[in-house]
């Protein structure tokens, strides 16, 4: 049965939020079975969690589902917008405002309404299955984009539409419900929720990330340890030849002052940088206390990176 309903901002807008203040988890700990996107924000509201490991448990043994988006910070969320409809802009410079919005509002729920984005309630969830060989099942073929998103799509193969069915009902039987312009986008608890199900109320409303520093990434190197609501002490891990290096994350605290020490045994490193995207590095000022080194952050970004290896020299220019 094709499930789901369409979301208009006006109905979504009519949703009472009753907020329940239901607990955000880690998903990469809450839902071991479940892969979660390195640089997703890694949190939902417990239930939807529960709901996530159902669905992970209902699926054929060799499957397990990929979370590619949780939780959104509303700067994320203005990013992704705004990002589209510039691009929108750019290939329909005759389109009105109207439209230009109405086209980005298809596919990014807008920031600057009553009811929240799903993504930033923590009730919503971007996911796809992963084979034996942890390749995301093909759910698209022979169509690419957004011209198979739409979840009931007859355009795609009998393989894809099986596949795709396997998510569907995997989902849709833990709970969740679907966004049916995205076969990828799962909800409860947000106003969109409300709105396909046909409830006037919903639990979910706007939530903050807990603000983390971390080194659960690729070439993440440091014994980390909290010291207070935002502040934190760092060691170094060692590198295969026994130095010691240094590269730590500051997460969801946009807008906030960190406090950072540094613990440092031995042979201090040549200086410190930060990046929002660990491939563009500035330098950053650091306080020497004994064999520490004190350093307060204010990111401008939902992420920065701290690392002690200097970046690699720019290429020479030609000439």
């Amino acid at each position: 049965m094709k499930l789901g309903a369409p979301e208009p901002i006006a109905a979504l807008n009519r949703v009472r939020i009753v907020e329940s203040g239901e607990p955000l988890v880690d998903v990469r700990d809450f839902c071991p079975e479940v892969e979660v996107a390195e640089r997703a924000c890694p949190y939902l509201r417990s239930t939807v969690a529960e709901m996530l490991n159902r669905a992970q448990s209902s699926l054929p043994r060799g499957l397990r589902l990929r979370a590619s988006t949780c939780l959104r910070t509303l700067s994320m969320q203005r990013a992704g917008w705004d990002g589209y409809f510039a691009r929108m802009k750019a290939e329909h410079p005759e389109w009105p405002l109207s439209a230009l919005r109405r086209a980005t509002n298809r596919y990014f729920a807008p920031y600057d309404q009553p009811a929240p984005p799903g993504h930033c309630t923590g009730g919503a969830v971007d996911v796809a299955i992963l084979g034996p060989d942890g390749e995301a099942l093909d759910v698209t073929s022979p169509t690419q984009g957004w011209e198979a998103a739409y979840t009931w799509s007859d355009r795609i193969s009998p393989e894809a539409k099986a596949n795709r069915m396997l998510l569907v009902n995997a989902m849709l039987g833990a709970g969740f419900s679907n966004c049916r312009e995205e076969y990828w986008h799962y909800s409860y608890g947000d106003s969109a929720w409300a709105v396909r199900v046909g409830e006037r109320e919903c639990p979910y409303g706007l939530v903050e990330p807990p603000h983390a520093v971390e080194a659960r990434f690729a070439g993440g190197a440091a014994e980390i340890h909290r010291a207070g609501e935002r502040a934190w002490v760092l060691r170094p891990a060692e590198d295969a030849g026994g130095a010691a290096r240094l590269l730590a994350g500051v997460f969801w605290a946009e807008g906030m002052e960190v406090a950072l020490r540094i613990e440092w045994a031995g042979h201090p490193p040549p200086g410190f940088w930060t990046s929002p995207d660990r491939e563009n590095w500035s330098p950053v000022a650091v306080v020497e206390a004994g064999s520490a080194f004190l350093l307060t952050l204010t990111p401008e970004t939902p992420r920065v990176y701290l690392s002690s290896t200097p970046p690699p020299e720019p290429p020479a220019q030609a000439g």
